[in-house]
C-alpha cells in the first residue's frame, strides 16, 4: 500500500502525538508499505529527509505559543494536492483534527482517496487550557463537540486512541469511531535487571540515589497536566518514606514546579531533568520504582502504556482513558482527581511492599502486550486495505 500521513508533530519534535505517528510511519515502512509523511518542519525552514524508511516532507513552520519545543504550520491545499499527487497515494492518514480537519478533506476527496483520521485528543484537552468560568467552559467544550461533529462527517473511518475515547466521540460526535491503540514499542521498553549495578549505573546517569526508590513522571510540564498534584503527593510520600522524585518532561510550568518542589521542602530530592533523548527515556522507567501521573486529559496516554511495559506500577487518577487501562487491567491504582493525600497513600503503600509491586508487575507487562505495536500495525493495516478496497471501482461486466 502507499500511505500518506498528515501531522502536525513529528520526531524530534516532543509530543505524544509525534511519538505516534513517528512509530506508526516507520514501522508501516518496515512492513514493506511505501510511506509519504507531510508535517510541520522542527526547523522552522522547509526541508526533506528519511526516517525509518518513510520519506518525511517538513513543511515551512512557526512556533506554537502554548508548546515548548512546538510549531505548527499552515496546510496550503495546492500543495498538499501536489505532494499526494506525486507520490501516487491510496490512502491519507490524518493525525490533525484541528486545523488539518478543516482544510485536508476538501483535498482527499477530489482525489478520489480514502481518508482516515485519528483523534488524538478529546475536546476537553483544550477546555483545561483556558482560564474561564465553568459556565463558559461547558459552553466551549460543547461547541467543539458540535464542531467535530460536523468535520468527523467527512472522513471514510475514525479512530480514537482507547476504548474511553471513541466511546466519547461516538456519544458526542456521532458515528462509530475505531479504537485502536497508539501502542508501545516492548523492544524498548521493558523491564531492568534488577541487579545493583544496573540500578547504580542508571542512577549516576540521571543524578539519583541508588539506594532510594524513585517516584517517576514522564509527560509534558504544563498546567492543564496538573504535574502539581503529582509534586504534592510525593512530598507527603517522602515524609514516610525515604524516597526521590523523578520528573521528566518539559513545558511552560517547568519554573513553577521547581519553585513547588522546593517550597514543599523536597526540592533535593526532586529532579527535572528536561526532555530526554530516546535513548535516555526508557532508563528512566528502569530506574523507577512506580509511576505517577495525575492529568485528567489522557485520550490514551502513551507513558502510561510506556510504564506498564517497564513493568511499573502505576498511582493515576480516576478520569478518562485511565480506569481502562489501569483499574481494569490491576497493574495499579487510582484515586480522584486532585487527591494528592489520596495518591500519597498509594505510593507509600507501593514503595513498602515488594511484594504488592511484583504483583502490579506482571499485570503491568501483561496489559502492555495488549498495546504492542505489532498487534495496533494489524488493526492499522487490516483498515487501510478494508477503505481501499471499498474505494476500488467496482470491475466492468463482460459483455455477453
Amino acid at each position: 500500500m502507499r500511505l500518506a500521513l498528515i501531522s502536525q508533530t513529528y520526531p524530534p519534535m516532543v509530543s505524544g502525538v509525534s511519538v505516534a505517528v513517528g512509530h506508526l510511519s516507520q514501522r508501516l515502512a518496515a512492513r514493506g508499505h511505501a510511506v509519504l509523511v507531510l508535517a510541520a518542519s522542527d526547523r522552522g525552514d522547509p526541508y526533506q529527509n528519511v526516517i525509518g524508511g518513510a520519506q518525511v516532507i517538513r513543511l515551512r513552520s512557526r512556533p506554537t505559543p502554548m508548546r515548548v519545543g512546538q510549531r505548527w504550520c499552515w496546510w496550503h491545499k495546492h500543495d498538499l494536492h501536489q505532494w499526494l499527487e506525486v507520490f501516487r497515494a491510496d490512502l491519507v492518514h490524518l493525525h490533525d483534527p484541528a486545523l488539518g480537519a478543516f482544510l485536508v478533506p476538501d483535498v482527499v476527496h477530489t482525489m478520489g482517496l480514502p481518508l482516515v483520521i485519528t483523534a488524538h485528543a478529546l475536546p476537553i484537552n483544550l477546555v483545561h487550557i483556558v482560564h474561564a468560568p465553568p459556565r463558559m467552559r461547558r459552553w466551549i467544550e460543547s461547541t467543539l463537540w458540535h464542531m467535530a461533529a460536523r468535520r468527523l462527517a467527512r472522513f471514510d473511518a475514525v479512530v480514537a486512541p482507547s476504548e474511553y475515547a471513541a466511546a466519547s466521540y461516538a456519544r458526542h460526535a456521532g458515528g462509530r469511531p475505531i479504537a485502536i491503540s497508539n501502542g508501545v514499542d516492548l523492544q524498548r521498553f521493558h523491564p531492568g535487571s534488577g541487579s545493583a549495578e544496573e540500578r547504580a549505573s542508571l542512577a549516576g546517569r540521571f543524578g539519583v540515589d541508588s539506594d532510594r526508590p524513585v517516584i517517576l513522571h514522564v509527560g509534558r510540564l504544563d498546567r492543564e497536566k496538573d504535574v502539581d498534584v503529582v509534586i504534592r503527593a510525593a512530598a507527603r510520600a517522602m515524609g514516610q518514606v525515604d524516597a526521590q522524585l523523578l520528573v521528566v518532561g518539559d513545558g511552560n510550568d517547568r519554573a513553577r514546579l521547581m519553585g513547588l518542589a522546593g517550597a514543599l521542602g523536597i526540592g533535593d530530592r526532586t529532579h527535572f531533568p528536561g526532555y530526554l533523548c530516546r535513548e535516555n527515556i526508557p532508563l528512566a522507567y528502569r530506574l523507577a520504582t512506580v509511576f505517577a501521573i495525575s492529568s485528567r486529559i489522557e485520550a490514551e496516554g502513551i507513558v502510561v502504556l510506556e510504564a506498564a511495559a517497564s513493568g511499573l506500577p502505576i498511582v493515576a487518577v480516576r478520569a478518562t482513558s485511565m480506569p481502562e487501562l489501569v483499574e481494569r487491567t490491576g497493574c495499579g491504582y487510582l484515586v480522584e482527581p486532585g487527591d494528592d493525600p489520596g495518591m500519597a497513600d498509594r505510593l507509600v503503600n507501593l514503595m513498602r511492599n515488594p511484594s504488592q509491586r511484583e504483583r502490579l508487575k506482571q499485570a503491568s507487562l501483561a496489559m502492555a502486550r495488549q498495546h504492542s505495536y505489532e498487534l495496533t500495525l494489524d488493526q492499522h493495516e487490516a483498515l487501510y486495505r478494508r477503505l481501499i478496497e471499498n474505494a476500488l471501482p467496482s470491475p466492468t461486466p463482460a459483455a455477453g
